[in-house]
C-alpha cells in the first residue's frame, strides 16, 4: 500500500482561496492527505525570500513561520476534511509549540523551508482541537498545537459588536499611535515588519498596527490576527532580553504557551507587557497584551540565542 506521506508533492501551491489567503506569495501549503481517520498530513513550503518570514538577523529559517504554515493546514483540515463550512468564524483560544530540534532550520537563505505537518484532528461540538508535529526530513523539528471554538455567524457578530464598543468607550483619551522601533533592536532588516513601538516605561510596548501589511493583513480582518499578537509578544521579549544578556536580534522562538482571551481591535491602543527569567543562552518571558485595561492575550515565549558556540551546537544558521 502507497505511503499518502511520501507522495506528497512540493511543487505546487495550493489556491489561496483555500488557505484563507488572497497572495499567492502569502501560500505555504502544497498538497494535503488523510492518512487515517482523523490524522492528516501536510506538504508546505516556505520561500527563502519571504519579505516577512526571511527577514530576520538570526540566520537561517524562522520557526515562527510555522505558525503560519500550522494555521493554513487548521483551515483545509477543518473545511476540506471535517466539513467545517466556510466562513465559519473561527477562534483560536490556546496555542502551543515546541522547537527540540533548532538545527533543523539551518538555511544560507537560497533554498525554501519545507517539510510536512502532521496532525490530529479532534472536533466535538463547538471545539475544535489539532495537535501536530512539522518534520523536515526525518527530523521532528517543530510540536505544535492550537484548542479552538467555532461560533455561529450571528453569535460571532453580536459578540464583535459588544467587544469593540465596550473597548473603544473605555479607550477614550488613551495614549497616543506609536511608531516602529529601529529594526536591528528586534531581529529584523526591514522595519515595516516591526510591530512594536518605543516603550512606554519598562518592559512595556505598544502595539503598531499596520492595516497595509502584506502579511499579516493579507486578508480583511476585523481584529488584530492571532500572528500579529505573536509577532508583537515575540519582539517585546527580544527587546527585555538584551538586558538578560541575550544578543538581541539574534535568538529563535524556540517555545510557546499562549492564551487568546478576546480580540483585539485594530483602532484601540493596545500593549504588551514582558517580565524575564533566564538568561545568556536561553530565555523565558512571561508576555500579555493589554488593551483598554484589560489583559486579552497571556502566555510564555522561549527564546534561544543562535549562533552562540563556534560548533555550531543549538544553531539554526
Amino acid at each position: 500500500m502507497t505511503d499518502p506521506v511520501a507522495t506528497l508533492g512540493f511543487d505546487q501551491l495550493v489556491p489561496p482561496a483555500m488557505v484563507n489567503r488572497r497572495s499567492v506569495r502569502e501560500v505555504f501549503v502544497t498538497d494535503h492527505a488523510r492518512v487515517g481517520g482523523d490524522e492528516f498530513a501536510i506538504a508546505i513550503r516556505v520561500a527563502p525570500d519571504h519579505p516577512l518570514w526571511s527577514d530576520q538577523r538570526a540566520g537561517g529559517h524562522d520557526p515562527a513561520a510555522v505558525i503560519e504554515a500550522f494555521r493554513q493546514v487548521f483551515v483545509v483540515v477543518r473545511h476540506e476534511y471535517l466539513g467545517v463550512p466556510r466562513g465559519t468564524p473561527t477562534a483560536v483560544q490556546q496555542l502551543t509549540l515546541a522547537v527540540p530540534e533548532l538545527h533543523a532550520f539551518r538555511g544560507d537563505g537560497t533554498k525554501p523551508l519545507r517539510g510536512v505537518i502532521k496532525v490530529r484532528a479532534e472536533q466535538a461540538d463547538d471545539k475544535l482541537d489539532m495537535e501536530g508535529e512539522f518534520v523536515v526530513g526525518s527530523v521532528r523539528a517543530m510540536t505544535l498545537s492550537f484548542g479552538s471554538i467555532l461560533l455561529p455567524r450571528d453569535s460571532y457578530h453580536e459578540l464583535r459588536e459588544y467587544q469593540r464598543s465596550r473597548r473603544a468607550a473605555a479607550a477614550s483619551g488613551g495614549e497616543p499611535e506609536a511608531q516602529p522601533i529601529a529594526p536591528e533592536l528586534v531581529g529584523r532588516h526591514d522595519q515595516s515588519n516591526v510591530v512594536i513601538g518605543p516603550a512606554l516605561r519598562r518592559h512595556r510596548y505598544p502595539l503598531v498596527v499596520d492595516r497595509s501589511h502584506p502579511s499579516f493583513f493579507d486578508r480583511a480582518y476585523d481584529h488584530v490576527p492571532a500572528t500579529l499578537l505573536i509577532e508583537a509578544m515575540r519582539q517585546s521579549a527580544l527587546r527585555s532580553a538584551a538586558e538578560a544578556g541575550l544578543r538581541t536580534g539574534e535568538a529563535a522562538l524556540t517555545g510557546a504557551e499562549l492564551d487568546f482571551g478576546m480580540y483585539v481591535e485594530t483602532d484601540v491602543p493596545a500593549a504588551c507587557v514582558v517580565s524575564l527569567t533566564g538568561g545568556p543562552g536561553v530565555v523565558t518571558a512571561s508576555v500579555g497584551i493589554e488593551q483598554a485595561g484589560v489583559r486579552v492575550a497571556s502566555g510564555i515565549l522561549e527564546l534561544t540565542e543562535v549562533n552562540r558556540d563556534e560548533t555550531g551546537k543549538g544553531t539554526s544558521s
